[in-house]
C-alpha cells in the first residue's frame, strides 16, 4: 500500500473512527496528490510538495487579492517574502485545507505525510 494511503488510513482511524478499507485508493485523476474515499476528499504530500504547493498558494493569493487591491504605484514596495513569512505563522492548513484549514502529520515508513481535507 502506497504510504499516502497508510497515512489517510491513519488519519481517518484517528479523526473520524472510521475503519476504511483504503488497500485500493487511487490518486484522483486530475492531481495524483488528492484522494476521495467514503465521500471526503483528501490532498496527501510529502514534505517537499507540501512546501512547494504551500508557497504556490501564498504566491496566488499574493497575486489575485494584495496586489490587485494595490494601487500600481505602491505594488513595487510590496515585500513578497516578507509577507509569506508572516502568513506562515499560521500553518500550511490555512493554505491547503479547504475543509477546515487544518494540517494532520504522519510518520509512515520513515516519511512525513500531511493530510488535509478538502
Amino acid at each position: 500500500m502506497d504510504i499516502k494511503a497508510k497515512a489517510i488510513q491513519q488519519h481517518l482511524k484517528e479523526e473520524h473512527s472510521a475503519d476504511a478499507d483504503v488497500s485500493d485508493l487511487v490518486p484522483e485523476s486530475y492531481d495524483e496528490c488528492f484522494f476521495e474515499v467514503e465521500g471526503m476528499s483528501f490532498l496527501a504530500l510529502t514534505e517537499s510538495e507540501r512546501d512547494e504547493r504551500w508557497n504556490e498558494s501564498l504566491d496566488n493569493y499574493i497575486d489575485e487579492c494584495i496586489l490587485d487591491e494595490l494601487p500600481e504605484q505602491y505594488r513595487p514596495y510590496f515585500d513578497d517574502e516578507k509577507w509569506k513569512r508572516d502568513a506562515r505563522f499560521d500553518g500550511a492548513g490555512v493554505s491547503l485545507a479547504g475543509w477546515d484549514h487544518q494540517e494532520h502529520e504522519y510518520q509512515i515508513d520513515g516519511e512525513w505525510i500531511y493530510i488535509y481535507r478538502n
